[in-house]
């Protein structure tokens, strides 16, 4: 069973299809690393819409660094659970945490972590400070350490 949790999470929620499946019929691997940036793209769409505009002004998450730990296997048309925390904020980088849960069993898939920095890409990537309201709509939902 998936660990109980008093911390605040983000859930999204995933069918697997053929196209996640390897020839022996289990999750490829590295789907779970694309589930991770689905979940992250859902949780920025649902957060901060502004997003989009600061994409056309060269700002942007880049990731430092990604990790998986697989528990147990996932199958075609399965039902995902995917809960994304965030342990830990600064101004500059957001440090997620990924739980891949099977609905129907309520067995633990997956653990996985996400360090994202926020970029000027223009004129060239570096790390900078991310918008004020980025920044506090996330300390404000998810109450991680900063």
């Amino acid at each position: 069973m998936a660990e109980e949790t008093s911390k605040k999470c983000y859930e999204y929620r995933y069918l697997v299809t053929f196209d996640d499946t390897n020839s022996t019929g289990n999750v490829y691997f590295a789907q779970y690393f694309k589930w991770m940036g689905k979940c992250r793209e859902h949780l920025t769409y649902d957060f901060y819409p502004e997003f989009t505009k600061d994409l056309d002004a060269g700002f942007g998450f880049a990731t430092e660094s990604a990790h998986i730990d697989f528990i147990s296997e996932s199958f075609l048309f399965n039902k995902i659970l995917i809960k994304l925390y965030v342990p830990h904020l600064s101004r500059t980088r957001i440090e997620f945490e990924f739980e891949f849960i099977n609905e129907e069993s309520g067995l633990l898939l997956s653990k996985g972590t996400q360090c994202i920095i926020w970029v000027n890409n223009k004129p060239k990537r570096r790390v900078c400070l991310m918008p004020d309201k980025l920044y506090e709509k996330t300390l404000e939902y998810f109450e991680p350490e900063i």
